[in-house]
């Protein structure tokens, strides 16, 4: 068909769609299944797009061209079916990002067809799932809140759709590498839809999406069964520990993005030793929870972890996850082992040493100190940051005995993290002062709930930079010793 006949068809079928929401709404349908119809219906003009069309450029000047109408129609409130918040460009997104997709991935209609339609057809299941069974919401950005069950709904439905797309349309790929692509494009989805406000999700989900259907296809294809699994695992594991309130929703992405890395590229040592660190790091800080509560209200180093924390404390480990598929280098193993030993050096000494009877001390001046406080280090804490290194070496040996021989190192990695934790944290660490209760936190709001002022330390290097640094050193040491 010619073109210039293929975008006045497309004109024609969008402008249906939306007559069809728009005469439906008017006479009676809720706004939310009128705003669906025109949502899927449009989206599905991604099929017609590859069936019709000849030259991409020409194939992106009808979104491109509704992008603009949209906008229009969304500042001037002129169709009720699709009528939103002022501040929500949904409908201007979709279209800018499908035709985004037209323009890039032409050449690999997967990509083009599986990041349009996971959006299309999955969003509509999360929005339709989550308004009429969502039971467990949670907290998003901006303050908005979704449910689990809009977001497992989000999932299942991308699911299907990428592995029919990849089938038909990558026929080629072997079946592991489908159902791993698939995967991974699924958990990409579910996470840019969850963290999708104002509309935003329009953009992301699409564009994600595709994006990780093209790289799946061109760049990491041999790897793709292990990602699609590590993708998987780590989701089914973040969101247990949401449920058990060791993470935050933010902390559940922190988890899928740097388990998905170290399940998926890591092998039975590195996942396993990052199961090992989260599963000892979770049980530690429910231990003797009430004799911490005051610990927890002053400092940051306790409690449920978010988005920062888990990227501070595995992705270190995700980064040599993939240096050593990349290259196949045994120091890299030692690299990601020895990160978790630090991370998990350091969270035994804090949730073992506050308990201790005696006062701490700061490493830097040996005064006594309040349980808790940046840099302070003690006899049980040390021990036990010993045990924590000595926990993630023994895990990682057990699951493949060439690494045996890294036992001690990798050990001696978790104490010399957690010795640059403490040493950081008695010296450059924000550390705050609330005029209120008289006393040293690590939050720029006290737990009391006022606001406190920088007492020493510099305000940009927080917690989760010092634990950053630390599983560092611990990964250096691991590198170097191997």
């Amino acid at each position: 068909m010619n073109d210039l006949w293929a975008i006045l068809l497309a004109f024609g079928y969008v402008g249906g769609v939306v007559a069809v929401g728009e005469v439906g709404y008017r006479m009676g349908l809720p706004r939310p299944i009128a705003r669906k119809v025109v949502h899927v219906g449009a989206g599905l003009w991604i099929i017609g797009t590859l069936l019709v069309f000849e030259n991409r450029y020409l194939a992106a000047v009808p979104p491109a061209l509704s992008a603009a109408a949209n906008w229009v129609v969304h500042r001037r409130r002129l169709l009720g079916a699709v009528e939103a918040d002022a501040d929500n460009l949904g409908t201007v997104w979709f279209a800018v990002s499908f035709a985004l997709l037209v323009l890039l991935a032409w050449e690999e209609p997967a990509a083009m067809l599986g990041g349009v339609l996971a959006m299309t057809l999955g969003d509509a299941a999360a929005s339709t799932v989550g308004l009429r069974l969502g039971r467990r919401p949670y907290a998003t950005l901006g303050g908005r809140t979704k449910s689990l069950e809009g977001s497992l709904a989000m999932f299942a439905v991308t699911l299907s759709t990428l592995l029919v797309v990849l089938r038909l349309f990558a026929p080629d790929l072997a079946a592991p590498a489908v159902a791993g692509l698939a995967l991974l494009g699924a958990v990409a989805a579910s996470c840019a839809e969850a963290l999708g406000i104002k509309g935003l999700d329009n953009l992301w989900v699409p564009l994600g999406t595709g994006f990780v259907v093209w790289s799946g296809l061109n760049l990491v294809t041999p790897l793709l069964p292990a990602l699609g699994l590590g993708s998987l695992l780590a989701s089914l594991i973040g969101l247990a520990a949401w449920r058990k309130g060791a993470l935050t929703p933010s902390g559940v992405l922190g988890a899928i993005l740097t388990g998905t890395a170290v399940f998926g590229l890591g092998g039975w040592p590195g996942g396993l030793a990052l199961v090992a660190f989260f599963v000892s790091g979770s049980l530690l800080s429910r231990l003797f929870r009430q004799r911490k509560a005051v610990v927890e209200a002053d400092f940051a180093k306790t409690g449920t972890r978010d988005l920062g924390q888990a990227l501070a404390n595995g992705g270190v480990a995700a980064v040599a996850a993939v240096a050593y598929t990349a290259t196949g280098q045994a120091a890299w193993m030692g690299a990601i082992l020895g990160s978790l030993a630090a991370a998990a050096a350091d969270t035994w000494a804090t949730e073992l040493g506050v308990l201790a009877r005696s006062a701490p001390r700061l490493i830097t001046t040996f005064k006594p100190v309040p349980p808790g406080t940046s840099g302070a280090v003690s006899v049980g804490g040390t021990l036990a940051a010993v045990g924590g290194g000595l926990f993630i070496a023994l895990v990682g040996a057990l699951a493949d005995p060439r690494w045996w021989r890294l036992l001690p190192w990798v050990t001696l990695a978790g104490l010399a993290g957690s010795f640059l934790d403490s040493l950081l944290g008695a010296t450059l660490q924000g550390v705050y002062w609330c005029p209120q209760c008289g006393k040293e936190t690590e939050r720029p709001v006290h737990g009391c709930g006022s606001r406190t002022r920088l007492h020493r330390g510099l305000q940009v290097v927080s917690n989760d930079l010092v634990n950053l640094l630390a599983t560092v050193v611990g990964g250096l040491v691991g590198f170097l010793m191997v």
